[in-house]
């Protein structure tokens, strides 16, 4: 029973060690104590059960590892002079160094694994994760990440940053448990690193150092994402942050998903807050997932329907909803037309605090119960 039970273990460490599941050193470790375990057990049974009838072979086994992890319940012991003095003492000397060895090995490997996660050498193995592209600073990365984390649908996500401006993971960023990945988001091999096929999106940031190579930087970024999309058949949701606006036809040639430039915003806000102020804290309300409603693109099944048709299904409905504006295509309608009617692939922009409450809506004019 023991030579099958030691050539059972033989063979699992032999496929685990094929497949590379974990270190041939923690292998042999727990391979040799499983088989100490199994002898000193064995022999222990064949010096006792004579004195201790009632000993049976899983007995002396159990006996076996409390002993070498120095345990010692006591519910079974030595009575026999081989017993205590010659198989209980290898026993314990043996177990005891064994089983410290490993220990003190997988200790060591949990320590050097968490050193190599704080320096972003470790591979990602994350799925649904969501990844940022460059380092324009800590502050920049907290709010986004705080952002995301305030929407339902990313609220557990797991955030992946990939740069090579940082030696370690600061503990700000640490603090809110995003992984760090060190390389340059433009090497392929890098995105792979990182599961890019896994991912549910990536957001490209720009490293605000230069205006031109940071968004030729970003270009590049978006093409290698386009392209692994392309080989791949994966649609991967990828947003650019652009420096200059000069620069929103070059990332467009990228084909990302989004595009956002700050380049002239502040100046547009600063002369609107000048002729209606107290507008720039309406705005921040709306861009922020902490507080009050936010806007939202809705691809809506609703064709042939006017918008009137669903104003007035809204005004039914205790939520609070507003239709704000309808993307046609490329064209984005805001405060439109009563008598507008949607087609298809059509999107609602909607004013609202929870976006399943249109769905309610929606059904409700579709005739679904």
């Amino acid at each position: 029973m023991i030579l099958f039970s030691l050539r059972k273990i033989r063979t699992l460490v032999y496929h685990l060690q094929q497949h590379n599941l974990i270190e041939k050193k923690i292998l042999k470790a727990v391979f040799l104590v499983f088989a100490l375990n199994l002898l000193f057990g064995g022999l222990f049974y064949l010096a006792e059960h004579t004195a201790q009838p009632q000993l049976t072979l899983p007995d002396a086994i159990w006996w076996a590892i409390v002993t070498m992890t120095t345990v010692g319940y006591g519910d079974v012991a030595a009575v026999t002079p081989l017993g205590r003095f010659v198989i209980s003492y290898l026993c314990m000397f043996l177990g005891i160094g064994i089983i410290g060895y490993l220990i003190g090995f997988l200790a060591e490997r949990i320590i050097q694994n968490i050193s190599k996660k704080r320096r972003g050498l470790m591979k990602i193995m994350a799925e649904d994760h969501l990844i940022i592209c460059s380092f324009p600073g800590e502050n920049k990365i907290i709010e986004v990440v705080k952002e995301l984390r305030a929407a339902p649908q990313y609220k557990n996500s797991v955030i992946v940053l990939i740069t090579d401006d940082l030696e370690e993971l600061p503990e700000s960023l640490n603090a809110l448990k995003i992984r760090f990945l060190k390389g340059i988001p433009t090497d392929e091999d890098v995105l792979f690193k990182a599961n890019i096929l896994g991912c549910k999106g990536v957001l490209i940031l720009a490293d605000q150092n230069n205006s031109q190579a940071s968004d030729e930087r970003s270009f590049a970024i978006g093409m290698i994402i386009e392209l692994i999309e392309k080989k791949h058949q994966r649609p991967i949701k990828t947003i650019v942050e652009v420096v200059s606006r000069k620069n929103l036809k070059l990332i467009q040639r990228s084909d990302v998903d989004g595009m956002i430039s700050a380049d002239g915003i502040t100046s547009r806000m600063l002369v609107q807050e000048f002729l209606y102020p107290g507008i720039h804290d309406v705005f921040q309300q709306l861009l922020s997932n902490f507080e009050g409603s936010q806007f939202y693109l809705f691809p809506t099944k609703l064709i042939g329907r006017k918008v009137i048709d669903i104003q007035r299904e809204i005004l039914n409905h205790p939520a609070d909803i507003q239709v704000i504006g309808i993307i046609k295509g490329k064209k984005k309608i805001l405060n439109p037309s009563k008598r507008i009617e949607i087609e298809a692939g059509d999107q609602l922009i909607l004013l609202a605090e929870n976006l399943a409450d249109f769905d309610q809506i929606e059904a409700r004019l579709l005739g679904v119960p």
